[in-house]
């Protein structure tokens, strides 16, 4: 099969779904979990046209040599971009593997006092913890950062579990229960890992990478500013924080095996758009990886679009100003970072010997960012739950008092005559949109039940247990609730047509 250069474009969804496509026609895509795949061949140039493509599908961890390499360059890229990474044992190469003594996730980092930077050979400042068990890295355009940390591979949810609760002893200290093993197991048999290394933005910061990230940009702007008293304070009026504020815990793997296995979707259909640009995918993304060139979207009230060209630098769009992108280019000679602002419709043109097109980049990154937001346009009601998904028992309850919450607040700025006819009209459709969702739900019953659920109750017999009563008397109150928001909104319309 094709080799991790025959890969055109990689996609990873918002639920974490990855899906790879090939030279040859190929298509593989990866469950949000990682555990499962789907191969869709590539069409046989000598075969009947009629000849229906060919389709493998396997448990990740057991997949069969010929389609081996293919699965570890997917769960590579997955595992950039992932919260959790998935690390079957079986998938990683002997020589990545190393022993691990605990099980313990967490990791200190240096206080401001006695931290060190260090300066990489491309211009990143590197920060250290003090186990060396977790390593950060921003880049010189100090706007996106890699963590490079040891992980213990994916175990069963109940050997993990057990693991968890052996890691420490009374006292604290590392230990390993073998109680339930015939074998007497040495820690380093017991316990297997591997370095993985997370890509992530400034812009979407995880409160676990709050500190060293501020350690490692008090360097940067020591190294790339000339002013530092407009962006730092000196390292000497700095105080140093607790152990608690310094520690972290570190994204742990995914189980083994999924738990949710039947709510694994596949892609069957092309997911890219052949109305005009075949290479933007028209479903609600999060990264996009295409001839060398990563594009991440920040998704938030104002949806953004991150390009990282690979080589140190970083180009993103204007919020609001979506024609408008900003190149932050570090020089390391000056030791300055220079921003450079572009627009659509001047796009500065190729130059002989450049690394990458701009022009080509950042079109790309447009077309990429107006899909995304056509489609969450598009996306009138919740998407079908994933096998990540935690689920919230309480989540269709919530919806009523929200809306009398927004409404209360609508009539206020109604009343204070502070709000214009246009902005209360938008107002009025946002809470019109979720009373549809809502109501979605209602007609849509099934997707009340509890996931929990054991397959063989739902064919028993009609037995209406307590839970069963609780249910049905939230939805009417939730009902009741839906019936008084539209009352409110209506008097609202009304009130504003007398304006």
């Amino acid at each position: 099969m094709e080799s991790n250069a025959g890969v055109t474009l990689m996609i990873m969804y918002e639920d974490e779904s990855v899906d790879i496509r090939y030279k040859s026609g190929a298509q593989l895509q990866l469950s949000p979990c990682g555990c499962e795949f789907m191969l869709l061949k590539g069409r046989n140039s000598i075969g009947h046209p009629l000849e229906p493509t060919e389709r493998v599908r396997q448990r990740t961890r057991f997949t069969v040599s010929t389609y081996k390499e293919m699965v570890q360059a997917a769960l590579a890229f997955r595992n950039k971009y992932a919260t959790r990474p998935y690390l079957p044992e079986d998938l990683v190469s002997g020589d990545h593997k190393k022993p691990f003594v605990s099980d313990d996730s967490g990791v200190v980092w240096p206080e401001w006092s006695s931290s060190e930077a260090e300066l990489g050979p491309g211009g990143e400042i590197i920060i250290r913890s003090e186990d060396s068990q977790a390593v950060l890295a921003l880049s010189p355009s100090g706007e996106e950062f890699s963590v490079e940390f040891t992980c213990s591979l994916s175990q069963m949810q109940h050997q993990h579990h057990s693991m968890q609760s052996s890691s420490r002893g009374p006292e604290g200290s590392p230990t390993v229960s073998l109680s339930s093993s015939p074998l007497q197991l040495q820690p380093e048999q017991i316990y297997q890992s591997t370095t993985v290394v997370h890509h992530l933005s400034c812009c979407a910061l995880a409160p676990m990478w709050s500190y060293p990230l501020s350690l490692a940009r008090h360097y940067w702007m020591t190294h790339f500013s000339k002013d530092v008293r407009d962006g730092e304070t000196s390292k000497s009026s700095l105080s140093d924080s607790s152990i608690e504020d310094r520690r972290s815990q570190l994204p742990q793997a995914l189980p083994l095996t999924c738990q949710l296995p039947h709510w694994h979707r596949w892609k069957i259909e092309d997911p890219l758009t052949k109305e005009r640009h075949t290479e933007i995918p028209t479903e609600l993304v999060k990264i996009v990886w295409c001839q060398g060139i990563t594009y991440r979207i920040q998704r938030g009230a104002v949806s953004l679009v991150e390009i990282s060209p690979g080589d140190g630098s970083v180009i993103r769009s204007n919020g609001g100003l979506n024609s408008y992108f900003v190149h932050y280019k570090p020089e390391l000679q000056s030791k300055q970072v220079k921003e450079v602002i572009y627009h659509l419709n001047s796009l500065p043109p190729d130059v002989l010997g450049q690394v990458y097109s701009v022009c080509s980049v950042v079109s790309r990154a447009s077309r990429i960012l107006a899909c995304y937001s056509q489609a969450k346009q598009l996306l009138k009601f919740p998407g079908a739950p994933s096998c990540l998904q935690e689920e919230n028992e309480e989540r269709h309850f919530s919806i009523p008092s929200a809306h009398d919450t927004t409404l209360s607040n609508l009539v206020k700025h109604h009343m204070n005559v502070t709000e214009t006819e246009d902005s209360l009209s938008d107002l009025v459709s946002a809470e019109l949109e979720k009373i549809r969702r809502f109501n979605f739900l209602q007609e849509n019953n099934y997707l009340l039940c509890n996931p929990k659920r054991h397959p063989e109750s739902e064919h028993s017999s009609a037995v209406v247990t307590q839970d069963e009563l609780v249910n049905e008397k939230c939805v009417a109150q939730a009902l009741q609730r839906t019936s008084k928001a539209i009352k409110d909104i209506d008097a609202v319309i009304s009130a504003v047509s007398l304006m």
